[in-house]
């Protein structure tokens, strides 16, 4: 399970949060910087850290560049120049000498794909990044993109995607190419950016699937956090999901969902009614990584 470092409100001092993740043997974080206030983002990162330095080869450091990254004035969101240079910006400005996986945030219509994946490339191959990843990509993307990343020499390793439960469009066809292809799935926010962190009150007008889901998790006598990560990691193909915490007790809340990732079929079930799977469409007997 991974957690990110800086999207979170900072209710509680980030070096708090990171030294308290770790103790709970979390080892993977997103330090993708806030495009609100990068400059402060970027700063806090750092000072949260340094205490983690010494234990660097036992940590994971992800991060995505891309739509809504910095530098936001240059143009092309999936451009080598916006990419390389957001990545430069980001270990300058956190004390990191590498990251160990980047992300290409979002496909970018107004840049090759070819330009994007050969940024990526050139990015592990100076020694800046460990391995390339996609963010927020269409199937048809990821195939495309997995037949160029192979002809750089350089795999694609993972892709981080929306998923939860109440939102599923990664069933519909990803997580069945990724597998296929040997590419891990990180879910990003499992806990639907906040849907599915409280029980929702009878007036708070929220959806009427939530009350079901709750009714689900007291019966596996988890909360509806620890549900919606126990589901969201059910999944082999699921290597990480990726959470935001503002305070220690929610990250020592949510690992707890580590201990319940086995489902009954009735449980199955009953969230697959107040939470529709999408209809799958056709697969083909083979697919091609190209294009």
């Amino acid at each position: 399970m991974g957690s990110s470092a800086a999207a979170n409100t900072l209710a509680t001092p980030l070096h708090t949060l990171l030294e308290h993740a770790v103790g709970l043997g979390i080892s993977h974080f997103d330090i993708t910087p806030s495009t609100r206030d990068p400059q402060n983002t970027e700063a806090a990162i750092a000072l949260a850290l340094a205490p983690l330095l010494p234990r660097r080869d036992s940590l994971t450091f992800s991060a995505r560049i891309g739509l809504g990254s910095y530098p936001q004035s240059l143009p092309g969101f999936g451009s080598r120049k916006r990419l390389l240079a957001g990545l430069d910006r980001l270990l300058l400005h956190t004390g990191l000498d590498y990251l160990d996986l980047l992300y290409a945030h979002r496909y970018d219509i107004r840049t090759p794909l070819e330009e994007t994946t050969a940024a990526l490339a050139s990015a592990v191959q100076q020694g800046k990044v460990l391995y390339a990843g996609l963010s927020g990509y269409a199937p048809s993307k990821v195939r495309a993109a997995v037949h160029q990343f192979n002809r750089l020499g350089t795999p694609l390793v993972a892709c981080q995607a929306s998923y939860s439960l109440l939102d599923r469009w990664i069933e519909d066809g990803l997580l069945d190419l990724l597998g296929r292809l040997g590419i891990g799935c990180v879910a990003a926010a499992p806990l639907s950016h906040g849907a599915l962190t409280h029980p929702p009150l009878p007036t708070s007008g929220q959806t009427p699937r939530l009350p079901d889901l709750l009714h689900i998790a007291t019966g596996r006598r988890q909360s509806l956090p620890q549900l919606a990560v126990s589901w969201a990691l059910r999944y082999p193909r699921i290597t990480s999901a990726l959470i935001t915490a503002s305070r220690p007790h929610h990250l020592t809340e949510t690992c707890a969902a580590l201990d319940r990732l086995t489902f009954t079929s009735d449980e199955l079930a009953a969230i697959d009614t107040c939470c529709p799977p999408p209809e799958r469409r056709p697969s083909p007997a083979h697919v091609s990584t190209a294009p």
